[in-house]
């Protein structure tokens, strides 16, 4: 069973289907990256989790408790850090608020400025803010919707090293993110567009499905002997400045097609795989 599973999740908005029959399984212990273009459906799905929308279908939540980190400030301008953490921790109850305060508060490199109103702080430091406020029950479940945004690359890094803490401590966690670097560091991505679901899989699953697999280049000191003996074991093969090789999978078949052409009598001097970016698959299935 799912942390969170969803079926057939559809969400309108008069005559405009905004999510289409979307279904999605978030396994617990997690990384799940839902990427998309603006529009695809991916804030939409979120909103229906936690029941800001209406919608067709079925969503289970399995987790003990959540935790949101939403596109827009839930945070008060005119409150302190401080104050604000103190105020979602006293929505949660928690015991030892001071101390999961301080804590967060040093996670997330505020500390020092715990006393600065939330409307004079940075745009990274209100992210910042946020992450904690979303952590301050420390949920088995956090879901940020696109939490970098606007973030420059130091501090991204340093939030992806803060999930990556929280994955390692057991728990879930399900972000939507237009950075494909960041997608790299998800266990599983979900790729939507207009609303439906069109991939699913590892980041290396989805880059090899993406183009159809993974391309072996290889030089050789006879390309057309070469292109005649892999053509004929049925390889899919183009010569340009050297032989190039389509297969479902570099790796297991690099051997092969080496033994192949050495008992054939070519010389094989350099081997190399290519494979797409995770920007070049995301590319090529958004735009069909």
């Amino acid at each position: 069973m799912g942390i969170l599973e969803i079926e057939n999740l559809t969400v309108r908005f008069g005559d405009f289907l905004a999510v289409k029959d979307f279904s999605l399984k978030v396994r617990r212990g997690e990384i799940l990256g839902l990427l998309g273009p603006n529009g695809a459906g991916k804030t939409t799905t979120i909103r229906a989790i936690f029941g800001m929308v209406s919608y067709e279908g079925k969503i289970r939540i399995n987790a003990g408790s959540i935790g949101w980190m939403p596109q827009n400030s839930p945070l008060y301008l005119n409150l302190t850090v401080e104050e604000n953490m103190r105020f979602f921790t006293s929505l949660h109850g928690i015991r030892n608020a001071e101390q999961r305060i301080e804590e967060l508060l040093r996670l997330v490199n505020l500390y020092d400025f715990r006393k600065r109103l939330v409307r004079n702080l940075s745009g990274g430091m209100k992210q910042r803010a946020m992450l904690a406020c979303a952590m301050i029950h420390d949920p088995d479940l956090l879901i940020l919707d696109e939490p970098t945004a606007g973030v420059d690359p130091p501090l991204r890094k340093t939030f992806w090293e803060h999930f990556e803490e929280l994955n390692a401590e057991g728990k879930t966690i399900l972000v939507t993110t237009h950075y494909m670097d960041e997608a790299e560091n998800c266990d599983r991505i979900v790729l939507m567009r207009n609303g439906t679901k069109i991939a699913e899989g590892s980041p290396e699953d989805v880059k090899r499905w993406a183009l159809g697999g993974e391309i072996v280049r290889i030089r050789v000191d006879d390309r057309q002997r070469a292109f005649r003996l892999l053509s004929s074991a049925d390889y899919e093969v183009v010569v340009d400045d050297w032989v190039a090789v389509k297969t479902a999978m570099a790796s297991p078949e690099v051997p092969r097609i080496v033994d192949l052409l050495k008992a054939g009598g070519v010389e094989v001097k350099e081997v190399e795989t290519v494979k797409a970016t995770l920007e070049e698959a995301f590319l090529r299935l958004v735009e069909g």
